[in-house]
């Protein structure tokens, strides 16, 4: 932060770059883009509002504009002071709205209307720790709570790791398949 014309510079370069592979990219056979990383912590964005808006949202904005296809957001942690700002990159959802760090209702019911959801089964207890009963019921909260209207896809928050129990990854797959049918019962 000490030299802001240095990470300026630093981000165009790899924008450009990136632009640049998308508009290649634009022209494969596939269906959606998922792009991104990190930009924040639990506690919130890994730097100020503000240093956002200056520092990076310029040059994602430059990528964001040249992809020609639904793509999906990716970053952990708490979105919430950059959202507005990230949503104006035209993304067509948002991933992995971890539990430890955003309330999926309040994105829900802020977002939902803009953006799909996507994620929020717990990978610091549930899946690798819990029950089968719990990932159950973890899902089913999420699906009543996200699910309403659509704009939901249920996933983990974040990806099936390693640590993650066997049982439970077949737990959740099997509570999506039993809760996640429209019309959604409660």
């Amino acid at each position: 932060i000490d030299d802001p014309k240095l990470i300026s510079e630093v981000h165009r370069r790899f924008s450009e770059w990136s632009a640049a592979v998308v508009e290649h990219l634009n022209e494969m056979d596939f269906d959606f883009f998922w792009a991104n990383d990190d930009l924040a912590g639990n506690h919130g964005p890994f730097m100020s509002p503000k240093v956002f808006r200056e520092l990076m949202l310029p040059h994602m904005k430059m990528v964001a504009e040249k992809i020609k296809k639904p793509w999906i957001f990716h970053s952990d942690g708490n979105l919430l002071p950059i959202m507005d700002d990230l949503l104006s990159l035209g993304m067509t959802a948002i991933h992995p709205i971890q539990p430890a760090a955003m309330d999926i209702g309040e994105v829900k019911r802020r977002y939902g209307d803009k953006v799909c959801i996507v994620g929020n089964i717990d990978l610091d207890y549930t899946l690798p720790m819990g029950t089968e009963e719990e990932v159950e019921a973890e899902v089913r909260d999420r699906i009543m709570t996200a699910g309403p209207g659509g704009g939901y896809i249920i996933s983990s928050a974040n990806s099936l790791t390693a640590y993650c129990k066997v049982e439970n990854v077949f737990a959740m797959a099997r509570a999506i398949k039993k809760y996640g049918k429209y019309p959604l019962e409660g």
